[in-house]
């Protein structure tokens, strides 16, 4: 199982992706579109537009490098709501996924905080909350976000989690932003309901960073419900929940 689709074991320039490069900063970042049952199969990831971004030092640099991934993740927000054909000023749900407790789950959490809304005015159009997980409150994430979107008329949704990866260079380095949705719980195996296009009736973008490698990825005979993280996690985890809030208050 991997999250990050450049994680499938493809050459996915084989499959349309062209990698754009920025020196200044040493990112790479580029677009792919699963439109085929072909490159589903072959790619193991649902049908759908995805956007890679590769920042491996952007700890290795100040602030500076932060504005440059805030431009290019809203760059791409944006030219996904427009192939979306989403209307400026569409009600949107901002979801905050994973474990508030634990600081390498709480990236939706980080989003969460950090995401501007205009509460009490009358033109607000951008809502969230952060659900938690269902063992701690024995209802499906997918339920609760359905339950907003039906009641308060919403015409897209974000869904922010953490996510896993199979290279320990890229924990916290890289961000995926797709339109396919997100399954809670998939980085650590535990499966909830997909909350996407198809469950929710509206469309759906997830964004993710992968900040949890199991161990065994590292050494086979460590044991394989063994998850790692890096050990300066909370900043960044705060960095780059910043980032992302800062990319979404950029577009909206």
């Amino acid at each position: 199982m991997f999250d990050l689709i450049d994680e499938c074991g493809k050459d996915l320039e084989n499959f349309g992706y062209k990698i754009k490069k920025d020196k200044t900063f040493n990112l790479s970042y580029g677009f792919l579109s699963v439109d085929s049952n072909e490159k589903e199969k072959s790619l193991e990831m649902a049908k759908g537009d995805y956007f890679i971004l590769n920042c491996p030092d952007i700890y290795s640099y100040d602030y500076q490098i932060d504005f440059k991934i805030i431009e290019k993740l809203s760059f791409a927000i944006k030219t996904l709501l427009k192939k979306m054909k989403i209307k400026e000023k569409s009600k949107v749900l901002i979801v905050g996924l994973g474990n508030p407790d634990i600081m390498c789950d709480r990236l939706g959490k980080e989003v969460f905080d950090n995401v501007k809304i205009n509460a009490f005015s009358n033109d607000n159009y951008i809502f969230k909350f952060c659900p938690n997980i269902y063992f701690s409150t024995g209802i499906e994430t997918l339920d609760m976000v359905k339950a907003f979107v039906d009641k308060i008329n919403i015409n897209y949704v974000f869904v922010i989690d953490s996510l896993a990866t199979k290279d320990i260079s890229r924990l916290g380095t890289s961000f995926q932003i797709t339109t396919t949705g997100i399954t809670p719980g998939s980085a650590v195996n535990r499966f909830g309901k997909k909350i996407e296009k198809n469950s929710l009736r509206v469309p759906c973008l997830s964004i993710g960073v992968p900040f949890m490698i199991f161990a065994n990825d590292l050494n086979p005979i460590s044991p394989n419900d063994l998850i790692l993280a890096p050990k300066d996690i909370k900043e960044h985890i705060q960095r780059v929940g910043f980032i992302i809030a800062e990319a979404l208050n950029k577009v909206l």
